[in-house]
């Protein structure tokens, strides 16, 4: 008995195979009106970033000319931070705003790239005109991903400068989980992530509104939780324990470390992961007898934090004030580690893709 093999046009290879130049042409094509969306989402974004700032960084410039980055407690230094201050709610509208990006690449562009092709069933008919399904993938992601990880990156490097006065006046810290996920460095790689995430899902399900509603899904879910808890366990890694601290407020859970809340150690600019009390005993206070303790030492000195009375009354009646933090210059490698996960992450869903796309061929 003789079994005969059958050549499929999606395996037979190519002799003439298609030029990448008209290949990305065709992708314009296909793809440019989302692409145009994007690009005046993001042109929005700037304009709202650029026109905002004008009280902010004037504000600012006074706050630089008067001396109060050397020496934050000197004369009107005060009330010029608080002036800037008052931006804030403007900023985090941005930031939120910023944070959707990623979502908004992922629904409208990878969910249906592979997707409403599958659907349509013109993938029978593209991927059998000298292209091959694995050139066509590559060739219209790599495109994609150039023009919207391009322009995430813009909007992450615009933020930076958006948000440089608020950072040395102490109001907003990039080591915060909202900011830390928009940076120019991060925010190009969540949008990457959610790309290849959206095409991914795509080509697994074959619908496009189901695999929008996925995408979304999906994306924003882990948004949210790289906001409320990811970041913060990232940050907890390799962190330096000190007792060399002068509590200033309730200090028990996370926050900047600046030049007038430390005795030696952490240098300003460091971000505190965490704070606990030791108490006569040796144990560990909870967060609410950390914080009663903390509050009856702030009443018997009077709230007067000179001279590090804080830790003086609590030494004096045997307790010891700890944190861990991670110093300024951690801030990078963080954000490295960070990206590079998202980016090898997008990197397997290209692959997946590929090969759920052979086994649908297959079928």
């Amino acid at each position: 008995m003789t079994t005969v093999t059958t050549e499929t046009a999606f395996d037979r290879p190519s002799t003439h195979p298609v030029p990448w130049k008209p290949m990305v042409r065709v992708t314009w094509l296909q793809h440019r009106t989302a692409l145009i969306g994007v690009l005046v989402l993001a042109v929005g974004c700037a304009l709202a970033m650029v026109l905002s700032q004008e009280s902010t960084h004037a504000a600012y410039a006074s706050y630089v000319a008067r001396g109060c980055v050397a020496n934050p407690l000197h004369g009107p230094c005060g009330t010029i931070a608080n002036s800037v201050g008052k931006d804030t709610d403007s900023f985090s509208a941005v930031v939120i705003a910023l944070h959707v990006l990623p979502v908004i690449i992922g629904l409208f562009i990878g969910a249906p790239l592979l997707a409403r092709e599958i659907e349509s069933g013109t993938y029978r008919f593209t991927w059998t005109q000298e292209v091959g399904r694995t050139r066509f993938v590559l060739t219209t992601f790599v495109m994609l991903a150039t023009v919207v990880t391009a322009v995430a990156c813009l909007l992450g490097l615009l933020l930076g400068w958006y948000g440089h006065p608020f950072e040395v006046v102490g109001v907003e810290r990039q080591w915060q989980s909202g900011l830390f996920d928009t940076t120019v460095f991060m925010l190009g790689a969540w949008t990457l992530f959610a790309l290849a995430l959206g095409s991914f899902l795509g080509a697994l399900i074959g619908r496009t509104v189901a695999a929008m509603a996925a995408t979304t899904a999906v994306v924003g879910g882990l948004l949210i939780v790289s906001f409320l808890d990811l970041v913060h366990g990232l940050l907890g890694v390799g962190a330096i324990a000190t007792s060399k601290i002068t509590p200033n407020g309730p200090g028990i859970g996370i926050g900047a470390l600046n030049a007038g809340n430390y005795v030696s150690g952490p240098p300003p600019g460091s971000w505190q992961v965490r704070g606990w009390i030791i108490g006569p005993n040796g144990h560990v206070l909870s967060t609410t007898a950390a914080n009663n303790m903390l509050g009856r030492a702030y009443d018997a000195i009077g709230k007067n934090f000179a001279n590090n009375a804080t830790t003086r009354w609590l030494s004096l009646h045997h307790y010891t004030y700890w944190v861990s933090y991670q110093p300024a210059s951690r801030f990078w490698v963080f954000q490295g580690v960070a990206g590079v996960i998202l980016i090898g992450l997008a990197a397997l869903l290209v692959f997946a893709t590929i090969r759920a796309l052979a086994r649908r061929a297959a079928h």
